[in-house]
């Protein structure tokens, strides 16, 4: 941190451009020097505030004259900045953010890999007590962030954000991150709309900022959200919601309804103003995405819906089409993203049925009629925002509600036969066997789930459920896991957050349970199960952290090694205790089942956060480090050696002892030398 001895005197404040550059012998000479830019990150870095200063002059002239930064100098002067979002000083921050603009405008190809710390950090700032003036000059960055780099990129690291259990945001600060994702949305193609574990974990928490008790703000921005990313993408929004707990479909189906009401009466009276998104990902106009007009600004529309009379909507109808909504959302609860892409026939094809817009489902007969609807794996054709309510529902329709219908009729072949029959010819061994039938185990799991949803309600209820989970886990239920497994992971994950202690372990063993018995459908999650799992190890009470060890070592034997390490890897070099000894741990036990030649292709990423955390100040993640470098060692053996360059000789002699014990013990070590010492 900076040191702020004058930090009250502008007495020291006496650099300037024109001063800088004498100093320097003029500034086309000292743009020349390569050591020159040295000094300037050297004067950004000083612990005086007015050498800050004078090097954050310095380096907007280098910035100015489209001087590029060296890779290197790039990631000292992002480290730099780091600390600056902290810095004490105001008029240090005040032109801390002057240059940053600059800094983004002309880099921002070369600062993805920083992109999360710059959006967050920018983000916390909004909700600081900052003057007016420099408050502006914190928006104006934000705006430059959102315009330099990829949408679909921000907006991951929004929700990951969102869903960080470390990070406590504020009432501004949610305000903050509400209104950018909200003119982010208005900018996104709907491909930039990923329905991920991780954006359903923060859409539910974004509804749960719907009922912000505290500001009205808050709920008003999360509300408008809500809506923003439902017109952005609508059939993957809406499979979103329909694989979310109950109690959070039906507040946000509750707000769309109105929405849909609400433009509905809009376009009656005025067509032009429907409600609708801003198209172009490079519109320079930002309306809002309330008013701004979709049937003038939305190219894709077909014609028929550009057509359409709004007039001839009558109440009917559009109750109808809110209905659809509903059935929409509740067709898509508790079923996996994989079954919604493609339904498989028992013949092997795609589903080709196709959804109407007011939730029927027109058979393959009737698939000329219905053509320009078809979403690619039976999504309802929800096309875009006002599909529902500008298309009148076939009134004549003979086909079934899509409640009536069943888009996955392969867990059920056993209906093509008589189940009597059936019975009798089997023997008395194979009757459990039909008992298990996924259909009905899917049943039960979706009460289940249903009892889950009261998040930090029914206590005792919701352990029943838990224990009751915690059997079907152990059970050979395909069904179950088709049907059901990101819904189960959703809610066990969000579970981790739960007022009740209890609840909480009782949340992981269930997890642990299901990552012994379905390990690989956890590659797609890998990185927030980890995540979440490592974060409860910060838990104040023991029985939640013992939960938490004995899931992340399930953990590290159950996730492909090279991808646990992958993720682990950034979590060692910047976790704090007690998530980092959690990482390395469970890091150790990777490198003990993974094979050789991958090791070595890691070894880059991996040793860095070993050393730094050979070098931390506790102990116990001191240890940890040290067992896993020999862990590391009796894997690749002398070809650790180059890795180890900067440790002190007593930390190498420390390492080769716990070597030399582990080679003891270890029957089937095939090296007994020690990784040299300095010569």
């Amino acid at each position: 941190m900076y040191s702020d001895d004058d930090a009250n005197s502008d007495a020291s404040s006496v650099c300037s451009e024109r001063s800088y550059g004498s100093r320097n012998g003029g500034i086309p000479h000292y743009l020349r020097q390569t050591e020159d830019v040295a000094e300037v990150l050297n004067h950004c870095a000083s612990s005086n505030w007015s050498e800050r200063k004078e090097g954050l002059l310095g380096l907007q002239n280098l910035l100015k004259s489209q001087r590029t930064l060296s890779r290197v100098e790039l990631k000292r002067l992002c480290e730099i900045f780091t600390r600056m979002f902290a810095d004490p000083h105001s008029k240090v921050f005040s032109m801390f953010l002057e240059t940053l603009v600059d800094f983004i405008i002309i880099h921002k190809d070369d600062l993805q890999d920083w992109l999360f710390v710059l959006l967050t950090q920018l983000l916390k700032k909004m909700g600081a007590d900052l003057l007016g003036s420099v408050q502006a000059k914190v928006q104006k960055a934000l705006d430059v962030t959102r315009d330099s780099f990829p949408f679909d990129q921000q907006f991951n690291i929004l929700m990951r954000f969102i869903v960080d259990q470390t990070q406590t945001p504020n009432l501004k600060v949610k305000v903050a991150i509400l209104k950018y994702i909200e003119s982010l949305a208005r900018q996104m193609d709907p491909t930039d709309f990923i329905n991920s574990s991780e954006t359903r974990l923060a859409v539910s928490r974004i509804i749960t900022w719907t009922t912000e008790p505290k500001s009205s703000d808050v709920r008003k921005a999360a509300q408008i959200v809500l809506i923003s990313l439902f017109e952005l993408n609508t059939p993957e929004f809406t499979m979103l919601l329909g694989a979310l707990p109950k109690t959070f479909q039906d507040g946000a189906t509750k707000l769309l309804h109105n929405h849909l009401k609400n433009s509905s009466n809009t376009s009656v009276g005025s067509p032009s103003n429907t409600i609708g998104r801003t198209p172009s990902r490079h519109t320079s106009s930002r309306t809002s995405p309330l008013t701004s007009p979709t049937n003038c600004s939305h190219g894709g529309l077909s014609p028929s819906m550009l057509d359409y009379d709004t007039e001839n909507l009558n109440s009917e109808e559009i109750y109808s089409s809110l209905r659809g909504v509903t059935e929409a959302i509740e067709k898509f609860s508790f079923r996996s993203q994989e079954d919604l892409n493609e339904p498989i026939k028992r013949d092997g094809k795609k589903d080709c049925d196709i959804v109407s817009r007011d939730g029927g489902v027109v058979p393959p007969a009737t698939e000329g009629r219905g053509g320009s609807d078809v979403v690619e794996g039976g999504r309802t054709a929800l096309d875009n925002k006002t599909s529902l309510l500008n298309t009148q529902p076939p009134r004549a329709f003979p086909g079934p509600r899509v409640r009536d219908y069943n888009l996955y009729p392969y867990p059920d072949t056993i209906n093509t036969y008589d189940k009597t029959a059936l019975k009798e010819a089997v023997f008395d061994d194979d009757m459990e066997q039909l008992r298990d039938v996924p259909i009905d185990h899917s049943d039960l799991v979706a009460d289940l789930l249903k009892e889950l949803s009261n998040h930090n309600e029914r206590v005792e209820e919701r352990k029943g459920a838990l224990l009751e989970l915690l059997k079907i886990t152990r059970e050979d239920s395909l069904g179950v896991w088709e049907e059901h497994f990101k819904t189960i992971l959703l809610l066990l994950l969000e579970t981790l957050g739960d007022k009740d202690h209890s609840i909480r372990a009782l949340a992981l063993r269930v997890l642990r349970e299901i990552l012994r018995n379905q390990p690989a459908r956890f590659k797609n999650y890998a990185e927030l199960t980890i995540m979440k799992t490592l974060e409860a190890h910060k838990d104040s009470h023991k029985e939640v952290v013992r939960a938490a060890e004995e899931a992340a070592s399930t953990l590290a034997s159950s996730i492909h090694p090279e991808q646990c390490i992958k993720v682990l890897c950034p979590i060692i070099q910047t976790a704090d205790y007690p998530i980092n000894l959690a990482a390395i741990k469970m890091q150790t036990k990777v490198v003990e089942r993974i094979a050789r030649e991958s090791l070595l292709q890691l070894l880059a990423d991996i040793i860095p956060g070993l050393l730094q955390g050979y070098d931390n100040t506790e102990s116990s993640v001191r240890k940890a480090s040290v067992f896993c470098l020999v862990a590391i060692y009796s894997v690749i053996g002398e070809e650790l050696k180059p890795h180890l360059a900067q440790l002190t000789g007593s930390k190498m002699k420390l390492l080769n002892l716990y070597i030399k014990r582990a080679q003891t013990t270890n029957s089937n070590s095939s090296s007994s030398s020690d990784v040299s010492t300095h010569s």
